[in-house]
């Protein structure tokens, strides 16, 4: 069975039509359709759109997940073309999830993931003055309610 099976069966059982979860996770339903009808294998990040709606493990629909089984650096590093300069050069996103993403994948695990896409994701939509009210929250939350093992692990991540 192929991720499109799977995908139909949870949302079957869940109640809810394509055309819903098209609107709920804004993945376009025409697509959907062509996924569950041709069997196909779901595209990683619908698939973690997709899981932090239902509130599943994205490993469930998503047979080629990267954080499926063991985790290894290697695998998390996205192939960028060669003549992509600037911020997003390769160079650039390997040190990042190297020293950043990588470490706390391993320290929350795997299953975190959909839920700093959506979070992510969710921050990027929002207006300058709402991801600065968004920013100071954290703040002050910080000063309060930093959980003091946490904070440690943290701090152990190169650069951080």
């Amino acid at each position: 069975m192929g991720d499109g099976k799977k995908l139909k069966e949870i949302i079957d059982k869940r109640g809810i039509n394509v055309r819903e979860l098209s609107r709920r996770t804004g993945i376009n339903h025409s697509s959907l359709y062509t996924l569950i009808n041709r069997d196909s294998n779901l595209r990683f990040d619908y698939a973690l759109r997709i899981a932090n709606e239902l509130e599943i493990d994205v490993n469930e629909i998503c047979s080629t997940s990267p954080f499926s089984g063991e985790l290894k650096e290697e695998e998390i590093y996205p192939t960028l073309p060669d003549g992509l300069k600037g911020t997003l050069d390769s160079s650039r996103v390997k040190t990042y999830l190297k020293y950043s993403l990588y470490p706390l994948m391993h320290m929350y695990g795997k299953n975190a993931m959909p839920d700093v896409d959506h979070l992510l994701t969710n921050f990027y939509r929002l207006n300058d003055d709402a991801r600065k009210n968004v920013v100071g929250m954290i703040d002050v939350l910080l000063q309060n309610q930093t959980d003091p093992e946490r904070d440690k692990q943290i701090k152990q991540i190169k650069g951080w």
